[in-house]
């Protein structure tokens, strides 16, 4: 909720600035007919977010038995960058983007017995190292602020550690997730070379995720999701 408001001010304030640019000139020149922006371009640029990821699945034994529950959970910073390019017909903008993002998220959660839920019977520690997308981008562009829906394949890499109650270590893994991605969000360009932005996004990945390292031991099988807002500033060609 902090990046949200915090890309919500940014958004008002640049349009604020703006707006009183528009305004200081109108007083010491005479009104100029001015284009409409054009979003038809590439771009590249840098994004600030915050990331919270969770699951709830078996945790199968090496034979496929079930008797336990994990409930992964992780939550930090995102810093990464984006790429794309946008197609503006009318008012209608068009455009695909590819994002990368390094994640400081992490976590520790319970691990309970199956089918009681009594517990907690072990610590899961996880995190996700990275997380990304290509999306494609259908916009509704008001002159120079754009809103617009985004969807495409998300990808992640998901990573868990078994802790006993008593303390220690059990065994550990990771996996590379791909998934899929829907989000929604608000650009305003600044002037005719920069914008920025603020979004949501929403992935859903399919685990299977083997916790074998030093030994065949668990097998966390299920979904696991994850939801990121983020702040976004890009330059436009």
């Amino acid at each position: 909720m902090k990046i949200v408001a915090l890309a919500s001010a940014l958004l008002f304030a640049a349009a604020g600035a703006a707006a009183a640019a528009d305004a200081l000139g109108s007083e010491t020149a005479p009104p100029a007919e001015t284009a409409p922006y054009n979003w038809t371009g590439a771009y590249i640029g840098v994004q600030l977010g915050y990331g919270t990821g969770s699951g709830e699945g078996a945790y199968l034994l090496p034979g496929g038995a079930r008797i336990e529950t994990a409930f992964p959970e992780a939550k930090g910073a995102l810093l990464g960058g984006q790429v794309g390019y946008n197609y503006q017909w009318g008012s209608v903008v068009l455009g695909l983007e590819g994002e990368l993002s390094y994640s400081w998220a992490d976590g520790t959660s319970d691990i309970r017995a199956f089918p009681s839920g009594a517990g907690p019977v072990a610590i899961n520690e996880n995190e996700f190292d990275y997380l990304g997308s290509i999306t494609g981008r259908l916009g509704y562009a008001m002159d120079r602020t754009l809103f617009y829906a985004k969807g495409g394949v998300g990808f992640t890499k998901l990573s868990m550690s078994d802790i006993p109650n008593g303390g220690g270590f059990n065994a550990s893994g990771s996996e590379a997730l791909t998934g899929w991605t829907v989000g929604a969000g608000v650009e305003h360009a600044l002037n005719d070379k920069w914008t920025i932005r603020g979004e949501y996004q929403f992935y859903r990945f399919d685990a299977n995720l083997a916790v074998d390292e030093p030994a065949p031991f668990r097998v966390y099988d299920d979904d696991f999701d994850i939801h990121a807002v983020k702040i976004g500033l890009n330059y436009k060609f």
